[in-house]
């Protein structure tokens, strides 16, 4: 239960850039928020809806790394719901965020396979790095604004739910 500094916060800190850790829902951090004035607000594995105050915010775009294909595996576990599901493949996502989870339009998507000896860390690994380029791209289609935004089928939606401990058992049998 004790909060610890991510690796981007550990990064920032020694590049001497300032950081900032918060609670969207105060009021107070929405007005410190608006006189940064972004213009882009990029997201991974946040875990959380953003406030409708945030999302309406004009001038703004918001992005999110998500580590499926979406509309597959929305939600917070898609990574070993990939795997325990027997996908063949999956991918990443850089989608723009919208109030519903996973939701909004892709301006781009990479696809990876998925081996049947994979694991999630060694997963997780390769879609990082996928991931952390996709997301160059995608910002570079937005600085020459030529992105351009595939809405998801809703009627292909998964949900990728946490996993339970429950389901960490090895069933032998």
């Amino acid at each position: 239960q004790k909060i610890k500094k991510t690796p981007i916060h550990i990064f920032s800190e020694k590049k001497g850039i300032h950081v900032r850790t918060n609670n969207l829902k105060d009021k107070n951090e929405l007005e410190k928020f608006k006189e940064l004035k972004p213009d882009l607000i990029i997201v991974v594995a946040y875990g959380q809806i953003i406030p409708d105050e945030y999302l309406n915010l004009p001038n703004l775009k918001f992005l999110n790394v998500h580590a499926s294909l979406l509309p597959k595996w929305r939600g917070a576990a898609p990574i070993e719901r990939a795997i325990l599901n027997g996908d063949k493949e999956t991918g990443i996502s850089i989608m723009k965020i919208e109030k519903k989870l996973d939701s909004g339009p892709y301006i781009k998507q990479v696809k990876i396979q998925i081996e049947n000896e994979t694991n999630s860390g060694e997963l997780r690994e390769k879609l990082s790095i996928l991931g952390a380029t996709a997301l160059k791209e995608s910002i570079d289609l937005i600085l020459s604004k030529t992105e351009n935004y595939k809405y998801q089928n809703e009627e292909e939606a998964t949900y990728a739910k946490k996993i339970e401990k429950e389901e960490r058992k090895i069933n032998w049998k």
